[in-house]
Parts: C-alpha cells; structure tokens; sequence
C-alpha cells in the first residue's frame, strides 16, 4: 500500500500542468551508484580515494546535463596515527583484542585500571573523578561518541576504551572531534563487541582490570574538496540538496545511499520542466571528521555571497536494512513541515521530529553537514537511518534497504515541488525553537567580540553557556573562549590581536551560545 500511495504522488505530481509522469526510482540505477563507490573503498577527505570519489560525481552531475559543475576546496587538520599500542591484563591474565584508534584521539601513554561508565552521560558520571583510570564506554546510538570523549575528558579520565556494538566483533570506527580541535588530550580506543563483552564482564565481576596504551598521533593541513552543480529556476532563490561523500571503509550505508539519492534526485529534476526555483546538489567532503564540507558552503555560499538560500534538504544515511530508527528531523518550519508531511515522507520514516532534538539526545551536536546551516536559522530537513554496520568493513551495498532508497527519493521529488509551490517570504518564519544572535567586534588593545543573544519569542535568552571561536586557513583553529552570558543574554569575548594574524587568510569569527547545548551559530568573516 506505502509503494501504491507513493508511485500514485510520482505519477500525479502537485497536479500542474507543467508536471511531467515519471515512473517510480529505478532501484538497479541506486544499486549501480552505491557499487561504483563502494569499490573506491575508504573515502576519506584528503586523500586520492576522496579525490575519486569527488571526480566520480562531477562526472555524473556533467552526464546528467546539471550546470555549473566545479569543486570548492577548503582546508582542515589533517589528523594522522604514527603508532598505537594496548595490552589487556584480567586479574593479571593478558588478553590482546584486536582494536582501533579513534579519528582526533589523543596521543598518550597510560597503564591504569579500566572502570565501567556504561554509555558516559552526564547522569553517570556526575560526581566521578576518573584521573588515572580508563573509562570502558558503551556505544550508544543516541549519543555521539564525541560527547562521551568529552565527558571522559572533563571527568579527568586517563583513557577512553569503546565498546562496539556491531555484529561478528565487528569494530566500529569514527571521529570524536567535537568542535574544531584538531584532537583531544587523551587516547580514544575501539574495540568489538565480543571482546568487548569479556572485559566489562570481568570488570563487572570486580576482577582486576588494567590495559596498557600507547597511541602517538600528529595534525597536518588536508585539502577536502565540494562538488557542487546547478538546475536553475525560474527565480534566483535557492534550494540545496546535498550528502556526503566521505566515507570510513567502503560506507555504503553511511553515504553511499544518501549520494545515490542525490544523484537520482538531480536525474528526476532533469526530466522535468525548469524548476521555480534555483536547485543546487552538493556533494559534501569532510563530514565524518568534522561536518568540514557543510560548514565551508554555508560560510562560503549563505554567509559570504548572501545567497537567498530557502531550504537545505540533506541526505543522511537515508536507508539501511531493518533499521532500529528510521528518522526525518527538520527545521519546525510550517511551510517546510506541510510540505514533507504532504509528499508522505512522515509515513516513510517513523521518527519525524524537530532537529532539536537530534541536538539533545546527541550531547549538543547534529552529527551530520546541516548542524551549522540549521542553527545559522535557514530551514533543513535531514534523513537519519541506524544501521547495525555502521561505521564498520561490513557497510557494503548489500546493507542498503533498495525499496526504501527509491521511495525516499521519490517522495523528496515531491516534495521539491511542494516546497517550491510557495514564495519565499513564507519560510522567513522563524523556528520558534533556536535563538538569535547580534555579534559585534572591535580590534583595539585586544579583539573585542560583544555578542547578546534572544530566544526563539524575541527575548533575552538568560543565563546561556556560549563559546567563540576564531578560525584561520578555512577550518585551523587559532583559538576558542568559552563564557557565561548574563540575565540579558549578554557575553563578551577578549581574544589576543595575534588571533587574527594567524594564517594567510580565510579567517572565520563562530559564536554560538544555548541553556545546555547551542541553539545559535552567527559566522562572521575576518580580515
């Protein structure tokens, strides 16, 4: 019935006479994109298999005739392994599981006992001093790793030992970068869940648990590279479509899937009549490290050119087989809302919520390129599927739901055209669940940033954690200061003048601020 309903809304369209029939996604076309990546294997920015795959796309985006085609470069710090280490002893027995280190790990050299923290929250490490010891952590899907490392680390833990949860001891592998560091102040391990199993069981026994590790780890400038393409429309106002390329192993899952939506998305566009607004597809590089690639076209594009962006529409690891959680989380935006709802992408993915609370559950981040788009106030709307293989060698296209790819594709070409049917005035309404930002700066004795935030009714925002973070050479971090503001929701920042001297250029000032996690993000370029 799901199938019949979505083909009857390909078919009919919004019911214009510009409308064109199209048959429902071929699923063989989805299948053959998710192959070619996936034979790249590991797409990591920065490397000659990202560069494949960035190539690879603009060779389709120029195949389907979409114009404009070029890529946008930016830097990032690089983060490299040199040598990594770690025995396992249980009550003195040694035990040698086989394990991974965490992209942005620590280097350091530990030997301390392992204690049990289950999955790192707040809640469970309120009160806790971990100095000295390794803090065994278990994956948890709704709460990112980056803030489980970052809660180790305020914990004062020696060490973070990571419990997978993937099937076959599979190891699950990532990032715990949180904002812009290069990498954090201690080591970050994974291992599976099997091995994993046998050392929180014997901890949990009250065995004597102890590991030994030694990870040594350096930072050097990486080049990530944006693909980005264009079907104009009848007026200059703007709808992004993008996914990321980059991928830890072959990542078909985790993106292939959300590329090939793109890519089938861009194919459909084609084949009908000029759109009534401006469609830009964007491959996004740099994700998995540090949502580098989002980040550079919103700066780029929405914060530099000012270009009148309505609507980014993201494609997040759109489909997986059986999933636990099948998500649509956007933007509350009414217009963008109705239209989502009416092309029947609620009934196609379960969770539909408001991307606030993506930012909750998570520990304050939105792991995917639309984090800062999203809290810069332009309405978004990601996919988000869980996958069992996630971030694993297994993430190979036969993980990949088909049915599910090919009716989210059809019904985001929907609703483009629902999107599109209204001005653009209607999606200046304001999400009433982030806030505002007025920064101003002045360069005397020091760099002066003044920065007075209001919530999502117009007032002040009160008491509010908020950071500022200055940026040099696109994504190298000079330097970040974090404050409290006051009753009005005012803060102000003092940053040393060598702060902007950093570098040869493209420097970026990153204010955000919230009650527990940011709901603002203002960006604001620099000499």
């Amino acid at each position: 019935m799901r199938r019949l309903m979505l083909a009857v809304l390909v078919v009919v369209g919004c019911g214009g006479d510009k409308d064109k029939v199209l048959g429902p996604t071929d699923q063989g076309q989805l299948l053959a994109t998710l192959e070619a990546l996936a034979a790249m294997g590991e797409k990591q920015a920065g490397t000659p298999a990202g560069q494949e795959a960035a190539q690879y796309i603009a060779g389709r985006f120029e195949a389907l005739q979409l114009e404009g085609v070029h890529t946008e470069s930016f830097q990032f710090p690089r983060w490299q392994l040199g040598s990594k280490s770690m025995t396992i002893t249980i009550d003195g027995v040694p035990m040698s599981p086989g394990f991974d280190v965490f992209e942005a790990s620590g280097s350091g050299v530990v030997d301390g006992e392992i204690v049990n923290v289950e999955t790192a929250t707040d809640g469970e490490l309120a009160g806790k001093d971990l100095t000295g010891k390794i803090a065994l952590v278990i994956r948890d899907p709704s709460f990112h790793r980056s803030a489980q490392y970052r809660n180790v680390q305020q914990a004062n833990g020696a060490a973070m030992l990571y419990l997978s949860i993937a099937p076959s001891n599979l190891r699950q592998v990532g990032s715990v970068r949180l904002d812009w560091e290069a990498a954090g102040t201690i080591p970050a391990i994974t291992v599976g869940a099997d091995d994993g199993a046998v050392i929180r069981e014997a901890v949990l026994a009250g065995k004597t648990v102890r590991a030994n590790i030694n990870v040594a780890v350096t930072s050097a400038p990486g080049t990530g590279t944006n693909v980005v393409a264009t079907i104009p429309g009848e007026r200059p106002d703007i709808i992004v479509l993008g996914a990321h390329f980059d991928t830890w192993f072959k990542g078909s899952a985790d993106n292939g899937g959300g590329v090939a939506e793109l890519l089938a998305v861009a194919e459909r566009r084609k084949q009908r009549p000029k759109p009534r607004y401006t469609l830009v597809f964007v491959a996004f590089d740099g994700e998995e490290i540090g949502l580098y690639g989002g980040y550079d076209y919103l700066r780029k594009h929405i914060t530099v050119a000012n270009e009148p962006v309505v609507a980014v529409l993201n494609f997040e690891s759109p489909a997986a087989n059986d999933p636990e959680i099948a998500g649509l989380v956007h933007s509350n935006q009414p217009a963008l809302d109705d239209a989502l709802q009416e092309a029947h992408l609620r009934q196609l993915y379960g969770v539909y919520a408001g991307l606030e609370v993506v930012a909750m559950l998570f520990g304050g981040i939105i792991p995917t390129d639309i984090q800062g788009v999203y809290r810069s106030g332009v309405p978004t709307v990601t996919t988000a599927v869980t996958n069992a293989y996630y971030h694993t060698t297994d993430d190979t296209p036969d993980k990949v739901d088909l049915q599910l790819l090919a009716e989210s594709t059809d019904a985001f070409d929907v609703a483009l055209d629902l999107i599109m049917k209204n001005d653009p005035a209607v999606y200046e309404v304001v999400d009433p669940k982030l806030w505002t930002a007025n920064v101003q700066t002045s360069t005397g004795a020091m760099f002066d940033v003044d920065a007075t935030f209001l919530d999502g009714e117009g007032r002040p925002g009160g008491v509010a954690k908020a950071t500022a973070s200055i940026l040099y050479d696109d994504f190298m971090l000079a330097s970040t200061l974090e404050a409290t503001t006051d009753a009005s929701g005012r803060v102000q920042f003092q940053f040393p003048p060598s702060a902007l001297t950093m570098g040869s250029g493209q420097r970026f000032l990153h204010v955000t601020a919230g009650p527990t996690y940011p709901l603002v993000e203002q960006l604001l370029p620099l000499p």
